[in-house]
C-alpha cells in the first residue's frame, strides 16, 4: 500500500512539472527555452538602373517584351573565390553586381549574390556560372510583359496629349480661378505621367539586365561531437528553472477558484460520512435494547 501510495505521489509531481514548464514556456515573454535564434535573412540592394528621363521618345515596341531571370545553387570549396569570379564575369559582360551577402549557417558557411547581365549575355553568364562548382539547383525563368508594357506606353501617350491641350487651355485662361484650376489640373496629370513613366522605365530596366542569383553553399563537414559551452547550458538550465517556476505560479493561481469552493464542499462531506456510522450504531444498541 506504501509502495503505491509512493508511485502516485512521485507520478503527480513529475506530472505538475511537465505542465508548469509547458506552461511557463507558452506564457514566457522571450519565446521557447533553449532554442537557437532564427538564422540572419539575407537582405538585397538593387542596384540603382539608368532610366530615361520623362519626355524621352520611345516607340512602341516591334517583338516581344520578355524578363529574363535564373537561380544557381552552387557547391563549391572556395567561397571567396567564386564570388571574384562572378564579380569579374558580371563586369566583363557590361554588367554589375546588384547584391552581394555571406553568412554562416552552423559550420557551413554560404554566400548569395545578385548581378545583372544585358539580356544577349544572359545564357552565356548562366552557363559560365555553373561551372564554377557543383550544380545543386538551377532554374531559368521569363516573363513576357509586352500587353502590360504596351497598356502603359498608350496610357502615357493619351496623358501627354491631355497635358498637351491642357497647357494651351492655360495660355488662353484670364482670371485667377481659372489659372488655377487649369494648374492643379495640370498638375494631377502630370503626376500620374511621371507614375507612368517611372513603371515603364523599371520595366525597360529589367528586360534590358536580366538578373542572375546565385547562391554558394560549401561542402557539408564531416560529423564532428558538438562541444559543451557551459556557460550556454547553465544559462539554459536557469532559464528553464524560471520556466517551470512561472508555470506552477499560473497554475497555483489558476486553481485557486477552485480550491475555494472544492475544499469546503469536501470539508461537508467528510463530515457527513463521519456522522453517518455513529447514528446507525445508536440505533442498533436501541433495537437490542427492545429485544427480550
Amino acid at each position: 500500500m506504501n509502495k503505491r501510495k509512493t508511485l502516485l505521489v512521485s507520478s503527480a509531481i513529475v506530472i505538475l512539472l511537465v505542465v508548469s514548464f509547458f506552461v511557463g514556456t507558452i506564457y514566457s515573454p522571450y519565446g521557447p527555452v533553449g532554442l537557437p535564434p532564427p538564422p540572419a535573412v539575407m537582405t538585397r540592394t538593387e542596384g540603382e538602373l539608368s532610366y530615361p528621363q520623362v519626355g524621352e521618345a520611345q516607340s512602341t515596341p516591334r517583338e516581344r517584351v520578355v524578363i529574363y531571370n535564373a537561380y544557381v545553387s552552387l557547391e563549391t570549396t572556395d567561397i571567396q573565390g567564386t564570388l571574384a569570379r562572378i564579380r569579374a564575369l558580371a563586369e566583363s559582360y557590361g554588367g554589375y553586381v546588384a547584391s552581394s551577402s555571406r553568412s554562416t549557417y552552423g559550420m557551413q558557411n554560404r554566400a548569395e549574390i545578385s548581378i545583372r547581365v544585358p539580356k544577349d549575355r544572359f545564357q552565356a553568364a548562366v552557363q559560365q556560372i555553373e561551372s564554377y562548382g557543383k550544380v545543386l539547383d538551377e532554374n531559368t525563368s521569363s516573363e513576357d510583359i509586352t500587353q502590360q508594357y504596351i497598356d502603359l506606353k498608350a496610357r502615357l501617350n493619351n496623358l501627354l496629349k491631355q497635358e498637351e491641350r491642357i497647357r494651351e487651355i492655360l495660355d488662353m485662361t484670364k482670371t485667377v480661378d481659372e489659372i488655377l484650376r487649369v494648374e492643379n489640373e495640370l498638375a494631377r496629370i502630370r503626376g500620374e505621367i511621371e507614375s507612368l513613366q517611372g513603371q515603364i522605365n523599371y520595366l525597360e530596366g529589367n528586360v534590358e539586365m536580366s538578373l542572375i542569383q546565385v547562391l554558394l553553399t560549401e561542402p557539408v563537414p564531416p560529423f564532428t561531437p558538438p562541444g559543451m559551452d557551459w556557460g550556454e547550458t547553465l544559462e539554459v538550465a536557469i532559464m528553464g528553472l524560471f520556466t517551470v517556476l512561472r508555470g506552477m505560479v499560473i497554475l497555483v493561481v489558476s486553481l485557486v477558484p477552485i480550491a475555494v469552493v472544492g475544499v469546503p464542499l469536501y470539508y461537508v462531506y467528510e463530515q457527513r460520512k463521519r456522522k453517518k456510522p455513529q447514528g446507525q450504531k445508536t440505533d442498533t444498541k436501541q433495537d437490542s435494547r427492545h429485544l427480550p
